[in-house]
């Protein structure tokens, strides 16, 4: 009997590990990579170093994006570029993953509604997604716009802050998921992340 009892706390505590293991984020112990950053946002008034995410000016498309109801096309913006990804009606456009770590605080973009702007559901949500470490995914909301006739940069947005990178020098591959209502299109280019400590 006294090694059933052994066996038994063994496996109990072996379960116990691995309820631990499966509850945490899928969270590195590792610097994200070097991404050269500029102050690009500085006739905007916003003094702070700033990368543009990949594909997100989308002037040779949208390579690394998933599109649901959504779509590049020609349209000035305040970039400077001549395109933008337009989202349509309950549609949305993912960006690629991308490293995220405690230096990395905040994002801005640059946004405009289309068509009716004025009525309820033409608000845009911004939304941070991530995979666990046993394969559970996770969304967190971190900003709904409200519609704007002209191109508008976002207010700084939460980044690390909103996402569970509790361990010292942890990273985390997150998607940035930007979800359109039911009644109004949105205009989006530029996604500028912070990389504060760079």
């Amino acid at each position: 009997m006294p090694y059933v009892k052994g066996i038994r706390r063994l496996a109990a505590a072996a379960l116990t590990t691995a309820l631990v293991a499966g509850a945490a984020p899928a969270v590195a112990a590792a610097s994200c990579p070097t991404v050269a950053s500029t102050s690009a946002l500085a006739k905007f008034g916003d003094n702070a170093s700033y990368y543009l995410l990949s594909g997100s000016s989308f002037e040779g498309g949208a390579s690394g994006w998933s599109l649901n109801h959504s779509e590049v096309v020609s349209e000035e913006n305040e970039m400077g570029g001549r395109h933008a990804v337009v989202i349509g009606r309950n549609g949305s456009a993912t960006s690629p993953e991308f490293c995220v770590s405690s230096e990395y605080p905040t994002f801005r973009f640059f946004a405009h509604a289309m068509g009716n702007r004025n009525l309820f559901g033409s608000q845009l949500t911004a939304s941070l997604r991530w995979t666990d470490a046993v394969g559970f995914g996770h969304q967190v909301t971190v900003a709904t716009l409200q519609p704007t006739d002209e191109w508008t940069l976002t207010p700084v947005l939460r980044l690390a802050g909103a996402l569970p990178l509790w361990m010292p020098n942890s990273t985390l591959n997150v998607r940035l998921v930007l979800q359109a209502g039911y009644s109004a299109r949105w205009a989006v280019a530029g996604v500028f992340i912070d990389p504060y400590s760079r």
